[in-house]
């Protein structure tokens, strides 16, 4: 058995397919860019026009004096950036309230004293999988080339609570370039979350962002594996899912080990990974 065979799921040949689980994919896609000053409008409009060429600045807008916006258009598709120069408010969402993501220590604290932010957004165009992908490849570039800008501290994806370092939102950006003809690699760390905690006595591991592409949230429950490999089974289930390989529901089951099987079960809205692991 090969490494990603293991990730496909088992059914029984005469057995109907069950309709597909899950929402829609989120039409809206956005994220904020937490930096430690302001930076002002002429830089952004630069940096886009640099990375992208002086097409894909579409339009500037300094009409309101607290939120300069530029709108950025890559492949077709319109992306709306908004410059803040205040702290991003612990109303909207507290930031601190994050003990997991992908950051260091230091990072998180360096982030959590951010003085200014950015709204990156693109509004209603991921209407199907294949192009809440599409914008989701499209928007990390974009971002990317934001992030590298002095001052950026990190990215925070509301949809996943997910908060990134620049350094490793940087890192996993240039392997997205490094992949970016491949159909088959999408960047889930930038877009899903993975957490920990308890079902009863029972540790849980799972992911928090799948929703947002209209799937249920995968958590392996009891898993006895390290967790280092737990991370790296859901990212490339959530990849395989993500770029239209896989689609795991409630009763199937999945060998990560010959002769071992894991089932689903589907409760409260996520897909729980029973044995084998």
């Amino acid at each position: 058995m090969g490494l990603l065979d293991r990730f496909k799921h088992r059914k029984e040949p005469a057995e109907p397919a069950p309709p597909a689980s899950g929402p829609a994919p989120e039409a809206d896609t956005s994220a904020v860019i937490l930096l430690g000053r302001s930076i002002p409008l002429a830089v952004l409009a630069a940096a886009v026009e640099h990375r992208f060429g002086p097409q894909a600045l579409a339009a500037t807008d300094e009409s309101v004096p607290n939120a300069p916006a530029i709108t950025v258009r890559l492949e077709g598709v319109e992306f709306f950036c908004s410059s803040l120069a205040t702290p991003h408010p612990a109303q909207v969402y507290d930031l601190s309230t994050l003990q997991e993501g992908l950051f260091l220590p230091q990072e998180r604290e360096e982030i959590l004293d951010n003085r200014a932010f950015l709204v990156l957004a693109q509004k209603g165009g991921g209407v199907s999988l294949a192009e809440k992908r599409r914008i989701c490849r499209l928007f990390t570039r974009l971002a990317g080339a934001l992030v590298q800008l002095d001052g950026a501290l990190g990215v925070f994806i509301q949809s996943s609570e997910l908060l990134i370092s620049r350094r490793l939102y940087l890192q996993h950006a240039a392997i997205l370039e490094k992949n970016w003809e491949d159909p088959e690699y999408f960047p889930a760390p930038l877009w899903i979350a993975i957490r920990s905690g308890q079902k009863g006595e029972f540790p849980l591991t799972g992911t928090w962002g799948l929703r947002q592409f209209g799937f249920l949230e995968l958590w392996f429950l009891n898993a006895r594996s390290p967790w280092p490999e737990l991370h790296e089974k859901l990212y490339l289930m959530s990849i395989f899912q993500i770029t239209g390989q896989e689609l795991y529901q409630n009763t199937d089951t999945i060998e990560f080990t010959p002769g071992n099987p894991s089932v689903f079960k589907e409760l409260n809205g996520a897909l729980f990974i029973v044995g084998g692991v």
